[in-house]
């Protein structure tokens, strides 16, 4: 996919680049599996900062940067026909293409390094590339590998540009042009049954290997051997894996694509990390809709805590008046804007979860409204547990300094 992806992991793990038997995932491949529902991380925490749902079950799913703003998000393919969405939400496409035929194979890539993705057909080891989402011939053919080959679709060298490589086994024949010919590298790469994973994890620019083993992601960082330089555990390992660069910030991370309404993230240490976790999501939520993100504030998470602890007191959600958002929001530099405030429940010994809170706001359209104001570019979130509760202020500002 145009923008790079990327992913660490950590832990041992000896790589042996990439060959036969298990899928590809992610950058370029068809999303495997089924469901109309996706989750999205950012990091490498295992946590899921966008749930959406989208399509269909049965659906053909791709990933991509369709308009070549810095954000992958999916199509998919109904028989020769492809949606396009621009966006990590649900709605109509974007942009609908036909092209080529219903039974034909087709990858994803930025073939020319304009920053877009766009389809190639494979028919056996002859490849019809397209540098445009519009129907019409080939712009470019080319014989590559053999009928057989397990496909990928990376940017080896970092130049911008997307070529093909081969999987045989655990190794890997990587190609740095779209042209026929001998590899350009050769590797061995972790085990012929793995699953592979694709994307530019550390946004070094240019492409590296992963392997899914059950639930657990081990990432390379360079096309090499070794151990993995990052290991997460993340959903159940029956969901569908997609690579991307949800947020735009130029390294790829993992999705999920599930029946499930969403995978549970790991329990927050502290209200603080609470308060962290909700400000990524915020962000999701609005880098999804092609929104700039909002920056925490930390002068003024201190109000926002204090009302959140006022409503402890009270035992019930209440806004504060405004002359105190106003008088608090001006001590802390910033210009008021707007407060939000939740009190959601969690289960005996159970920690709270950001997410609870997160889907209540944007299940009101006041709230949402209020998340997704693009003249909103500052936030602040206090949080506070009190028995089976988790109070939530969130305090916006147009300006601080």
């Amino acid at each position: 996919m145009a923008t790079r992806r990327r992913t660490a992991v950590a832990a041992g793990l000896a790589l042996a680049l990439l060959t036969t038997a298990a899928p590809a995932a992610g950058k370029g491949a068809e999303i495997e599996g089924e469901g109309d529902r996706y989750h999205v991380t950012n990091g490498w925490a295992g946590v899921t900062h966008l749930s959406f749902v989208y399509g269909r079950d049965d659906d053909r799913v791709y990933v991509g940067n369709w308009n070549g703003r810095g954000t992958d998000t999916l199509a998919v393919r109904r028989g020769a026909t492809y949606h396009f969405r621009n966006s990590l939400s649900g709605g109509q496409a974007d942009a609908v293409v036909t092209y080529g035929r219903t039974g034909d194979d087709v990858l994803m890539g930025d073939w020319d390094g304009d920053g877009v993705d766009t389809p190639v057909v494979r028919r056996g080891n002859v490849y019809h590339v397209k540098n445009s989402l519009r129907g019409g011939d080939a712009d470019e053919v080319i014989t590559y590998g053999r009928r057989d080959d397990d496909v990928l679709i990376g940017d080896w060298d970092g130049d911008g540009v997307d070529t093909l490589g081969v999987r045989r086994g655990n190794v890997y024949h990587l190609k740095n042009t779209i042209s026929g010919g001998d590899a350009d590298s050769v590797v061995t790469y972790g085990r012929a049954e793995d699953e592979v994973l694709v994307g530019d994890w550390d946004g070094r620019r240019g492409d590296t290997l992963g392997i899914r083993r059950g639930d657990v992601f081990h990432i390379k960082n360079a096309i090499r051997g070794g151990d993995a330089d990052t290991v997460m555990a993340f959903g159940r390992e029956t969901d569908a894996v997609l690579v991307g660069d949800w947020d735009g910030n130029g390294t790829d991370t993992i999705g999920l694509r599930s029946t499930e309404a969403y995978p549970s993230a790991p329990p927050v240490g502290s209200m603080q990390e609470y308060d962290e976790r909700m400000i990524e999501m915020i962000n999701a939520e609005r880098l999804s809709r092609g929104i700039g993100p909002v920056r925490a504030w930390p002068q003024l998470r201190a109000a926002a805590v204090r009302q959140s602890q006022a409503m402890v007191r009270l035992g019930r959600i209440q806004h504060a008046s405004w002359d105190t958002i106003s008088s608090e929001a001006r001590a802390a530099g910033c210009t008021p804007a707007s407060e939000h405030i939740v009190r959601t429940w969690q289960q005996p010994g159970e920690s709270p979860d950001p997410r609870a809170a997160m889907d209540w706001y944007m299940g009101s359209e006041v709230h949402r409204s209020g998340i997704l104001n693009p003249e909103y570019r500052y936030v602040a979130t206090g949080s506070v547990e009190s028995g089976r509760y988790a109070y939530n202020t969130q305090r916006f500002s147009r300006a601080c300094s």
